[in-house]
This record gives structure tokens, sequence and C-alpha cells, in this order.
């Protein structure tokens, strides 16, 4: 059997050091959080001899199966978002008000899914992470790295649910690993995700840009394909790419694969007359690196005909 959550002096520092509670809560009332599906206990700060009745939004509350009165306290069977608002307890016998408290309900946060890619190698790292599931509730994401023995550096740039963290000035070709960390927080609780990599071994290019494919004239055979190294990779003069194109005939679900260094263009040939092709290209590390690239958008052409 499930242990009710009892919301006390605990949920109260939580307040205290900073957790934002809602500027439309009004004075003298207290802020308590709660996991949504939990069993939650609110007490009233009233003598034992007195008996008292509690409220939901100024309205009565009566005794369901998915509420229960024990004593002076008020328990919430799997607590539901439409549980929220203000809780009040009174004195039957004179009316007055001994506790007000507003109920918050959300959840823990989930692990953040963090990803580490150096897109601009050698310039710098960006990490993103996101939180899968909301958490309803006012959550911090606090997110650090640090390389070797260094100090630890803050480094966030954050969404509701999502954000990223450049890592500038890297060390290129060292055994020793960066460590991200990234926390997220709120007053039910917090999780981590620690990611540690060595750069060389998570440089992924962007893809190709400007793609084009278009028919050679006079050649039946050949299609021409043509490309930009990405926007983003900032000297491909000095840190090379090689480059991997996916091609296939329409209506064939076996494309066929070339790698190519350092071109920026590439004649196909030995393909079929007047039929569609359609390619994609991804970028790579020359000496192999990381990973690929995401592949181009596919594009399509279809080969020189006289008619």
């Amino acid at each position: 059997m499930e242990l009710p959550i009892i919301l006390c002096a605990a949920m109260v520092l939580l307040n205290a050091s900073g957790t934002e509670e809602g500027q439309h809560i009004m004075p003298g009332v207290v802020t308590y959080y709660g996991e949504i599906g939990r069993n939650i206990t609110l007490s009233c700060n009233i003598s034992a001899s007195e008996a008292a009745e509690w409220r939901l939004n100024n309205s009565q509350i009566t005794e369901t199966t998915g509420v229960h009165l024990t004593g002076n306290d008020l328990t919430i069977f799997s607590a539901h978002p439409s549980k929220e608002g203000e809780y009040s307890c009174h004195s039957l016998e004179t009316g007055n008000t001994y506790s007000r408290i507003y109920l918050l309900l959300g959840y823990v946060p989930s692990k953040p899914e963090l990803r580490c890619w150096s897109v601009s190698y050698p310039l710098n790292v960006v990490c993103t992470w996101n939180l899968e599931t909301p958490t309803n509730l006012p959550t911090e994401i606090n997110t650090i790295y640090s390389y070797g023995t260094e100090g630890v550096k803050t480094c966030s740039s954050a969404g509701p649910l999502r954000g990223n963290c450049t890592i500038e000035d890297i060390k290129l070709f060292s055994k020793i690993p960066y460590k991200v960390t990234v926390t997220a927080t709120n007053p039910l609780g917090s999780r981590s995700t620690i990611k540690e990599f060595i750069v060389e071994k998570i440089i992924k290019p962007d893809p190709p840009a400007d793609v084009s494919l278009s028919p050679v004239p006079n050649q039946r055979k050949k299609l021409l394909l043509q490309w930009k190294p990405p926007a983003t990779w900032p000297n491909p003069q000095l840190f090379l790419l090689k480059y991997i194109i996916r091609y296939w005939q329409a209506g064939s679900n076996r494309p066929r694969m070339i790698e190519i260094n350092n071109l920026t263009n590439y004649t196909l040939s030995g393909l079929r007359s007047r039929a569609v092709y359609f390619v994609e290209v991804a970028a790579k590390d020359f000496v192999d690196n990381g990973q690929p690239s995401e592949w181009s958008p596919t594009i399509s052409a279809r080969l020189w005909s006289k008619e």
C-alpha cells in the first residue's frame, strides 16, 4: 500500500530558498508542491479538540473515494491536476480560518537527454539538452562543464524544455576528456545527466549546402552532382572533408554509395538512359574522426535526352 506524502516544513524551506511561488498567491498562503498521481496529506493548524472544515477555492470539500478526512487532516488520493488550488481549513464552531495552502501539482524532472557534437571543428563544441516530459512546475536547468583539472564553468542557454551550451576554445588532439553535466531541478527533486567526450570523437559536420543535380548535355548516362561545404565548417581548405554520395533510380530500393575526398562535384556515370535518379550527400571529417553528417535534402533529376 502506497503511503501518503505529507507536505510539511521541508516544502516551506524549498519556497524560502528561492523557488518561484507565482505572484497570484496572496500573503498568508503557503505554497505546497505535490506529485501528480501520488497521495497527498494536508494538515490543519487547529487544536485537536476543535473540528475542522476543509474548502477548495472556498467551496466545501466532502469526503469521496478520492478525498479522505482523518481528524483534521485532508488526504487526496492519486492527486490529479484538477485538485490544484487554494485549500483552507476552518473551525466548524467559529468559522475562523486556520490554514491556507495553495497546492501545485507536477512531476519530478525527467533525466535530461544530452548530446554533444562539434559541427564547427575546430572552433567549438555544442551540447544540446532537452526534457522529454514537462514538469508542470517551475524548473531550473544548470549546465556546467570542465576539462581536466581546470575549474568548472557554467554554460547554459535554456528554454522551457530544451537548451544548449557552447564550449569555446576547445583543446585539440587531447586524450583528456571534457565533462558536461546538466541538472534539472524543481521543488519535487532533481535529475542529472553526465557526458564525457574527446573532441575528435564527436566531430559531426552539418550536411553539405546547395546540393544540385543536373543532366549533362549530350550525355545520356551521366548526371552532374555539385555541392558546397557546410556553411558551419570554418576552414574546409585546412580541415578537409570527405563526402558520401547516396543515389538510386526511381522505383528502386537499393541505393548505391560512393565516397570521395575533398571535392565538391562528381559526375555519376553508367546510369540508365532517360531515367530519374535521386541523390543525397553527407559530409565527414577527412580522417574519419567522429560521425558523418545527416543526409542533405533529397534531390532528383532526369538524364539528358534529345526529346
